[in-house]
C-alpha cells in the first residue's frame, strides 16, 4: 500500500513506524540523526520546515516561517529562542528552549511529549 508524504509524516509524528524506501542520499541524510549534518551547529531553515513537528510548533505560537530569524545558531521565534544542543533532555531557561536536534524527535514519543509539556507550561500559559 502506498501512502503520501503527508500521511507518512502524520503517522511518524504519532510514533507509528512505517517502512518507506528512500530514493536519494539527501533524504537519507535528512532522516538520519546520526549523520554529522544532524549534529552540526548550523541551522538550515529549509531543513527545519521539512519537519512537521517544527511547523506545528510555529502554528501553535502563531508564527510563520518568514517571521523567524536565526542568529548564532539560535532560532528567534519572538516569544522565545530555540537552540539545538547535544543533549537528551529539554530545558527552558532565560526565554531559551534547549533541545536535542530536531531529528531526535522523529523516533521519540517521550521527547515530543516532554517538548509539548514544556511549551505549555513555560511559553503558552
Amino acid at each position: 500500500m502506498t501512502i503520501t508524504k503527508r500521511q507518512f509524516n502524520h503517522l511518524n509524528e504519532m510514533g507509528i513506524k512505517v517502512w518507506q524506501q528512500r530514493n536519494s542520499s539527501e533524504e537519507q541524510l535528512a532522516g538520519n540523526p546520526n549523520t554529522s549534518q544532524a549534529l552540526s551547529p548550523f541551522i538550515d531553515p529549509k531543513l527545519l520546515t521539512q519537519h512537521l513537528l517544527f511547523t506545528d510548533i510555529l502554528q501553535s505560537i502563531n508564527v510563520s516561517i518568514g517571521e523567524i530569524t536565526i542568529k548564532n545558531n539560535v532560532i528567534d521565534l519572538g516569544l522565545f529562542n530555540w537552540q539545538f544542543i547535544e543533549t537528551e533532555s529539554i530545558t527552558f531557561a532565560n526565554s531559551t528552549l534547549s533541545t536535542p536536534v530536531i531529528t531526535a524527535f522523529e523516533n521519540s514519543v517521550k521527547l515530543k511529549k516532554e517538548l509539548w509539556k514544556t511549551l505549555q507550561q513555560k511559553v503558552l500559559n
